[in-house]
């Protein structure tokens, strides 16, 4: 991603699903009427099962058009020569997928900072059994010798939305703090340069801090909370997350996910937290979660009317003209893309290692090959 634009921003800060069984047919299981224009958001269908595999179906009878999502596919390899997989979802079935460069549906990426979305939806699980809450401080989590007495009004809330004031560049410190051996001590190490909450740094580092928090009030560890609670819930069980020299799962960067499973997150988002009839994760934590708690307008790269909120992005124009989005987006051109309006989810996936993509070329090109190819032929649902 390209950290070096977007990593001072001045931020505003803002303060049941039916249930169906999941018909093995091709038609979209049937939608609530939510008495919108046809230029409205589509109707809601019940929430799939997201422990089971992806139920299929045509582009046709998930309303694409389906000579614009073909040519979309057909042309991906050109338009990313670095493309890896390419995924669309709607209304909860899989409608297309490719795989290039030798690679198949059972690939695991590394999604790099895709993987952020994934470590608030743990914060989100730990805080609704009680264990922690956004408003806890950090210093009362995060027991370490580097703690300073300026760390002392961060709060867990601040990490999500990257609003510490703990100094960090991923261009200038990923690569130094990957190596340190320190990965709690290296951030904590850092100066402050703002007060908690005032302004919008992003900081992989603190990512981590989030795992390690998690580490510290669950039983056993991040990586089996994980599984136990959200990957295992939803069918994920072909993955790869690494560990720090702290043997802590990395909270910002390479979780590695199957295209299809990356969709799954998505998925569970969209559906409010719920995979099938059971909630997995609140609803009130997925809204704060996609929601833009943090204002940053137009960054001028990928995303023309962002927000940010615990550790996933949103924009208001990110689905097209007046269509919203949220994303989750790692260096290189990982995203998952989702668009409530048209109850789509598009995953995309790129060979990064090498690239240099610190100026977001290759990101910016996978995001217009989502924005203008994918989604523009996701056609409204007419009534």
């Amino acid at each position: 991603m390209r950290e070096r634009r977007r990593r001072e921003c001045a931020p505003r800060l803002t303060a049941a699903f039916c249930m169906a069984a999941l018909a093995a047919c091709d038609s979209a299981a049937a939608p609530v009427d939510s008495g919108d224009t046809a230029d409205g958001p589509d109707p809601v269908p019940a929430p799939v099962d997201l422990s089971r595999a992806w139920a299929t179906s045509t582009p046709e009878a998930q309303g694409f058009d389906p000579e614009l999502l073909g040519g979309a596919f057909a042309d991906a390899a050109s338009a990313v020569p670095n493309i890896r997989a390419l995924v669309a979802v709607r209304n909860g079935r899989l409608v297309e997928e490719a795989y290039f460069g030798g690679m198949h549906r059972d690939s695991a990426f590394d999604m790099r900072s895709v993987t952020k979305t994934v470590t608030a939806l743990l914060v989100g699980l730990a805080s609704g059994r009680g264990l922690l809450d956004p408003e806890d401080l950090m210093t009362d989590r995060l027991s370490h010798p580097s703690r300073r007495s300026e760390h002392g009004g961060i709060r867990v809330r601040d990490l999500l939305t990257m609003t510490s004031g703990m100094q960090w560049s991923d261009e200038e410190d990923f690569g130094p703090w990957v190596r340190s051996g320190r990965p709690v001590g290296y951030v904590l190490d850092l100066p402050i340069v703002a007060p908690p909450g005032r302004r919008f740094i992003y900081n992989t580092g603190g990512s981590h801090l989030l795992t390690v928090i998690v580490e510290n009030v669950v039983d056993g560890s991040a990586l089996e909370f994980a599984e136990r609670e959200l990957l295992g819930p939803l069918g994920i069980d072909h993955k790869r997350w690494p560990v720090m020299q702290d043997s802590v799962i990395v909270g910002g960067a390479a979780l590695a996910l199957r295209a299809r499973d990356a969709a799954k997150i998505g998925q569970l988002l969209l559906q409010g937290g719920r995979s099938g009839s059971r909630q997995i994760v609140s609803r009130a934590w997925v809204e704060a979660q996609i929601g833009p708690l943090v204002s940053l307008g137009d960054i001028g790269y990928v995303l023309r009317d962002a927000g940010y909120g615990y550790q996933t992005w949103s924009d208001r124009l990110g689905g097209g003209d007046d269509v919203s989005a949220f994303v989750m987006w790692g260096y290189g051109g990982q995203f998952v893309w989702v668009v409530p309006d048209r109850q789509l989810v598009v995953v995309a996936q790129t060979h990064w290692r090498g690239t240099g993509d610190h100026d977001g070329r290759q990101a910016d090109a996978v995001a217009d090959l989502i924005v203008h190819r994918v989604i523009e032929a996701a056609l409204p649902v007419r009534r």
